[in-house]
């Protein structure tokens, strides 16, 4: 893919449907071994291992419902090897309750590597519901 913010596009597209697959290894294959990923209201993953940990442990809750992530825009830095992404995220439960929904907005960096874009840092913000 020759366009970079197409490619992160779909980096983002798959990122998606790992969560959606109840896949942490698939998830976290897109991530830098270094990546930092800021929680929203929650802590600070430092590697893919953690953020491995952190996904496995949330998709074997019954009542994880999925994350989406939904890219506004993504550009390039001068070099053509940095990107950043901004975008608003949205996480389901069905909790006993009802369904429960968190939203906010996100910013993401990418990397270009040797295997295409990765993802080094994530932040999520909490919105409103």
């Amino acid at each position: 893919m020759s366009d970079p913010t197409a490619a992160i596009r779909a980096q983002r597209a798959r990122s998606n449907d790992a969560i959606a697959a109840r896949d942490p290894d698939g998830v976290t294959a897109l991530m830098t071994d270094t990546v930092t990923v800021a929680v929203a209201g929650g802590p600070v993953l430092r590697g893919r291992a953690a953020n491995r940990t952190a996904f496995a442990e949330q998709m074997a809750d019954p009542a994880f419902r999925g994350y989406v992530r939904t890219p506004h825009d993504v550009s390039l830095d001068a070099t053509g090897l940095h990107a950043t992404e901004e975008g608003h995220w949205e996480g389901r439960w069905q909790t006993r309750a009802g369904p429960l929904v968190q939203r906010g907005t996100y910013a993401a960096t990418w990397v270009l590597t040797p295997v295409g874009w990765c993802i080094e840092a994530e932040t999520f913000v909490p919105g409103r519901g």
